[in-house]
């Protein structure tokens, strides 16, 4: 293997699919990045047997080759190195050889056919969607899951996807947050049921990671991010980067069934005066994490109130356009900071059934994300 590369280029192929090469003392292999050139293309992949990440960059290839090479020296390596033309040439079979300018350096490698095989997947729908939207789905959502949780259907992203629209939802069984995204159906159909699939958070998390850092403008649609779906796996296709992963086997909850209707008040307010108060609110809340909110509809306003028998108590009241009856309810403080900070809205919905059934927020005239928090009892 021989070939010549940018070390511009290298070190953000290297950033994107190391990432997921954790030590691992069982399989040391899984320590490695598998190079391999061909064509003019160097692809670099990562695996940690549950999600495999490969990007393709382009380079001079002088002779095709392959080796798995320790991804942290590698990388830690790459990236010290002064932006200009990096040689790298296989030599001994398994000793890759690194010159740029001055700096020369020999590190070993592994045999390529050790390195464990990235599935392709057997494809039975694929679609399209604007890398934006999936951007701010994703960070509206993440927040909602508890990964560790031992119910594994709940730890990770449902994707409900019909004929119009997927939605996209996360829960930790006290609070649920749903996305509604537009699509394009590039492959297969879809019955009147629709289709359903879970997504470990862990590789949302490495979606999202991953759409936030690259920006390959001369990438052809650069914009946009292509799911492919198979009976058990799923693949992200975004910049010549390709992210495939197991899915959860399991039934997510019927969510339709947990989003509540029949509100008795609704409160359109400013979202950031009603952040500060929350934030304000949760220093006085002790161990508790408890903020009482007290629905004025006459007064149209909202009193946030926390009390400490240690600390002392703080009360805010906010101007608020109120519709509906006078109403209170009591809220972990930092479900709603949560929401409140990612939000980019200036005015949110919040919206009230009593104390003790759950509540949601909303963005005034559409339904298109819903937060749906479980109140505390008093």
């Amino acid at each position: 293997m021989q070939l010549t590369i940018l070390q511009k280029n290298l070190h953000q192929g290297l950033t994107i699919v190391s990432h997921i090469a954790e030590k691992n003392l069982s399989m040391p292999i899984l320590n490695n990045i598998l190079i391999k050139a061909k064509d003019n293309i160097i692809t670099l992949a990562a695996t940690n047997l549950e999600i495999g990440i490969t990007k393709q960059i382009r380079g001079k290839v002088n002779k095709e080759g392959a080796i798995a090479i320790d991804a942290k020296i590698f990388s830690d390596y790459i990236a010290l190195l002064p932006n200009e033309k990096i040689d790298i040439q296989l030599i001994n079979k398994q000793d890759l050889k690194i010159n740029c300018k001055k700096y020369n350096t020999i590190i070993k490698g592994q045999n390529a056919e050790d390195f464990p095989v990235i599935p392709q997947i057997d494809k039975k729908i694929s679609l399209t969607l604007a890398v934006s939207d999936l951007k701010l789905a994703l960070n509206q959502l993440l927040f909602a899951i508890n990964p560790t949780d031992n119910r594994l259907e709940l730890t990770g992203v449902l994707f409900d996807i019909n004929n119009k629209y997927i939605n996209l939802v996360s829960t930790d069984s006290f609070r649920l947050a749903k996305k509604e995204i537009n699509f394009h159906l590039d492959f297969g159909t879809l019955d009147s049921e629709g289709l359903k699939i879970i997504v470990p958070f862990k590789t949302m998390q490495e979606l999202a990671r991953i759409i936030n850092f690259s920006n390959d403008e001369l990438t052809e649609d650069s914009d946009q991010i292509q799911i492919h779906i198979a009976d058990n796996q799923v693949l992200f296709v975004y910049q010549g980067i390709e992210i495939v992963s197991r899915l959860i086997e399991g039934h997510y909850p019927d969510y339709i069934q947990v989003i509540p209707t029949d509100f008795k008040t609704e409160i359109t307010i400013d979202r950031g005066e009603f952040l500060r108060a929350i934030k304000m609110a949760s220093i006085f809340s002790a161990n508790s994490n408890a903020v009482d909110l007290t629905i004025n509809a006459d007064q149209q306003e909202i009193i946030i109130e926390a009390v400490s028998g240690q600390i002392g108590s703080h009360q805010a009241k906010l101007a608020a356009q109120i519709n509906g009856k006078d109403n209170s309810i009591r809220l972990n403080y930092r479900y709603l900071l949560d929401c409140l900070n990612i939000l980019p809205v200036n005015q949110v919905l919040f919206k009230i059934i009593d104390g003790i059934s759950a509540c949601e927020i909303t963005l005034p005239g559409s339904n298109e994300y819903q937060y749906i928090v479980v109140p505390l009892r008093k």
